[in-house]
């Protein structure tokens, strides 16, 4: 009794845990940009003006917003994407360069620093964690590259948690504004003005700041804006680690369930027992409600442990594609309501393992054609959901969090009628000569009662474990497919590109101003296009701009339209004004193709609408127009990249060396082949999917021992059971074939259950992502995801479950002698 009640511990443990973990890092992947600007401008503006470019904004504007009416106070902050190099390795992070007015105004991670030193200092802070990483400490000299630009700098202080708190792992570079705009290169130029109103005056402020952001080319937006940027950004990630995730939660609660169903015998007697001396209804549930209650405490406290390590272990990391436009943090946020989804699960599994079997004792009802009302109540039940799947799938998959949800309950619903068929028909074959005394055994003993509920919890828990990784492994193989062919269909656009050296140089978003060192008339080179790119805010998204060169050899990626013709997308595109957007974003803006819409860029500029194509792998969306357009619009001619073409009879190699060479050691920039590109970039987009494949081998793991842990104790609380029958005179052997063969028929018939379920999962996820983010999706059925679930949590499961069997086969037959 005692195991079964640590098995159900467990199996609540495991299923809180999954969800906890899922949960912390989701609200840490949110909350980190938040919290990263509440740190910075601290609670007080309520307002920003924003640059809608990379070049900023004139720092003479502050004095225009300091005047008007009800502004209590302003600040500016240039904000630029910079990477640390040390003695020891280089990082990513985001240079913050801040005025003398901003350490009494800020937040607390500007607190460490006075008004002198933020007004004379030549000089940085690094978070501590980032520091070591790179190697430096304080009073080091460490350098500093914006663009394709490399200066050397002092590395002033290192900030611990005590300075800042839980944003120690941000990835932040923090420095006077004066020589931030030195380092890079933006003299008497900001990013942003942070506004705050007197009290009372926020929307008087708000209009003033809306006349004078006409003339002034900016976004009036809230100071938290990048949140909300961000929220959208991520939404794809955050709301597929929740779908998964409840997906692996329930793997663990329906362990729990079984390992609950196993005691059920024993709380029954118990029951049974207690009525002859007058317990009455309420004293049962009594009874029950406070093993409830054990379990609950001890189940969920354990998955709360289980799940903060798990989220530091698995989930620790924020996907890198993301920080290309965010400055995301790794810091772990926990917030209330993450504890009480996972608690409240766990307890709401306690319940249900140890009250619903209990029902018909509590009640005193349950007959015969009440089970089969129920029966029939939940195939119309399972049915209906399958219907509504069905429905989602063709006409609305956005809502596929829904459809899964349905998908999984007429999974389960429906378990109990394709194991009678199974069994039904294993039972017939048993008359031909091809059975025997195992097989024979087998089928008696799952048409028992005090099995078949277990053996029907076992089924449930095998092919919903396949289920989830079917969907969530097909789903990925489909997204990986799509990306890695639009990540291929941009880069081959050139045999050799040159853009500085980072993470962020994978898009090509970062301009540089460093001239062009006759690069075109080196040997094997035959064109050099400038490309350019960045990202510029539109609504509430934050939009990648791809502008390749007129001579680009494909300014459109092939195979990445939804709608428009390719070729004539592509010549309108070369010859300017004239864009291609991503299908989401054109829908959000009522746009299509052919209709003319103006950007907000820094220079607001007309287009018309070419094509529609997929969001090319960023999740808020993508548009494509030429590199002459682009510098218009932004009012910069500064490339972002080279497009290099080699000329015939030369490798890439060979060409890609020469450029290298000529550009010496010191440069900012890098060099590559467009394969060394598709790698970096395939990488980049894999880190956006790391987060689905931990969650798929965590309940992969979950699901096995799961699986092993029902059919193992099922198997040992049957040793009085295979004893007696061992009486009979069978061999150990025919006694273990029994055991063996009773596990492969749950197991058949629930994995086989969780593949034909789990293809229809893969496809409403598949399509789901087409609809809802735009992704380039290779969609079709991926068996090689139901290969691999089936024989995992086949093949181990029954490997495990052997050798309890091969003991309980071999039990003494005096046992069941001395039990008589």
């Amino acid at each position: 009794m005692l195991v079964q009640e640590a098995l159900a511990i467990l199996g609540i443990a495991v299923g809180v845990a999954l969800l906890f973990a899922s949960q912390v890092a989701s609200t840490s992947l949110t909350g980190s940009v938040r919290e990263l600007t509440n740190q910075v401008i601290g609670q007080g503006p309520q307002l920003q003006l924003e640059a809608r470019g990379p070049s900023g904004i004139d720092e003479r504007l502050l004095e225009r917003v300091t005047r008007l009416p009800g502004v209590q106070s302003a600040f500016p902050v240039l904000e630029q994407p910079a990477t640390v190099i040390g003695p020891n390795g280089h990082q990513a992070v985001d240079l913050l360069g801040a005025t003398p007015q901003i350490a009494s105004l800020s937040g607390p991670v500007l607190h460490r620093f006075s008004a002198a030193q933020l007004a004379h200092f030549d000089a940085v802070a690094l978070p501590a964690p980032i520091a070591e990483d790179i190697g430096a400490g304080t009073f080091e000299r460490i350098k500093v590259q914006i663009g394709a630009t490399i200066e050397p700098t002092f590395l002033a202080a290192t900030l611990n948690a005590s300075d800042i708190g839980g944003l120690v792992h941000s990835p932040v570079l923090i420095a006077p504004i004066a020589y931030a705009q030195k380092l890079a290169g933006m003299t008497h130029r900001v990013t942003r003005i942070f506004v705050r109103p007197a009290a009372g005056e926020n929307q008087h402020v708000r209009r003033e700041l809306d006349r004078l952001a006409v003339g002034a080319q900016v976004n009036v937006v809230p100071a938290d804006f990048d949140a909300t940027l961000f929220a959208v950004a991520s939404s794809p990630e955050t709301q597929s680690e929740s779908l998964f995730s409840a997906i692996s939660a329930l793997v663990g609660f329906l362990f729990a369930l079984t390992a609950i169903l196993v005691t059920v015998p024993r709380r029954r007697r118990t029951i049974e027992e207690l009525r002859p001396h007058g317990a009455g209804q309420a004293i049962m549930l009594q009874i029950l409600l406070f093993d409830v209650a054990v379990l609950g405490v001890l189940g969920c406290t354990l998955g709360l442990v289980l799940g903060d390590a798990l989220s530091l272990a698995a989930f620790h990391r924020a996907p890198g594609y993301l920080s290309s436009a965010f400055p995301v943090g790794n810091a772990r946020i926990m917030s209330l309501r993450s504890v009480g989804l996972a608690v409240g699960a766990g307890f709401g599994s306690a319940v249900g393992g140890v009250l619903w079997p209990m029902r018909e004792l509590i009640t005193g009802s349950g007959d015969k054609p009440a089970s089969r009302r129920w029966a029939a109540l939940r195939l119309m039940m399972g049915l209906a959901c399958l219907g509504i799947t069905a429905a989602i799938l063709l006409d609305r998959p956005q809502d596929a969090f829904f459809g899964s949800v349905t998908l999984v309950a007429a999974l389960v619903l429906l378990i109990p009628f394709a194991f009678n068929a199974v069994l039904a028909l294993f039972e017939r074959v048993q008359r031909l000569p091809i059975g025997g005394a195992a097989t024979e055994l087998a089928v008696d003993e799952l048409g028992t009662a005090r099995v078949r509920v277990r053996a029907l919890a076992i089924a449930a828990i095998s092919a919903v474990a396949v289920f989830g990784t079917v969907a969530i492994g097909g789903a990925q193989i489909s997204l990986r497919n799509g990306l890695d062919a639009s990540a291929h269909a941009i880069d081959s656009s050139a045999d050799v590109w040159v853009s500085p050296s980072g993470e962020s140089s994978v898009l090509a978003t970062t301009p540089f101003n460093q001239p062009n060192p006759s690069i075109a008339r080196l040997p094997g080179v035959a064109t050099v296009g400038l490309y350019r790119g960045g990202f510029f805010n539109w609504g509430r998204r934050r939009i990648w701009v791809l502008a390749p060169p007129a001579n680009s050899r494909s300014p459109i990626p092939k195979g990445q339209l939804v709608a428009g013709n390719f070729s004539y997308a592509t010549s309108n595109v070369r010859d300017g004004w004239w864009a291609v957007l991503s299908q989401a974003l054109a829908s959000e803006n009522h746009l299509r193709v052919g209709d003319t819409f103006t950007v907000p860029s820094p220079q607001p500029v007309t287009f018309r609408l070419a094509a529609l194509s997929t969001n090319l792998g960023w999740p808020p969306g993508a548009m494509i127009l030429s590199a002459t357009a682009y510098a218009r619009a932004w009012g910069s001619p500064a490339p972002s990249a080279y497009e290099v073409q080699t000329g015939p009879g030369f490798s890439s190699d060979a060409v890609r060396g020469e450029i290298q060479r000529t550009l010496g050691p010191l440069t900012g920039l890098s060099v590559e082949t467009s394969a060394e590109r598709e790698r970096r970039h395939y990488a980049l987009a894999s880190q956006g999917l790391s987060r689905l494949t931990q969650i798929k081998v965590l309940m992969l793991i979950a699901g096995v021992l799961a699986v092993a842990g029902a059919m193992g104790s099922l198997i040992w609380q049957r040793r009085e059971r295979v004893a007696a029958i061992r009486v009979q005179g069978y061999r150990p052997w025919i006694l273990w074939m029994w055991l063996c063969c009773e596990s492969a028929l749950m197991l058949g018939i629930g994995c086989s259950l969780g593949v034909i379920f789990g293809v229809g999962g893969q496809l409403l996820l598949s399509h789901a992502l087409v609809k809802v983010t735009g992704f380039p999706i290779a969609l079709g059925v991926e068996t090689r995801a139901a290969e691999l679930s089936v024989l995992w949590v086949g093949a181990v499961a029954f490997a495990i479950i052997a050798v309890p069997g091969y003991l309980v086969a071999n039990v003494d037959p005096r046992a069941a002698s001395a039990k008589q």
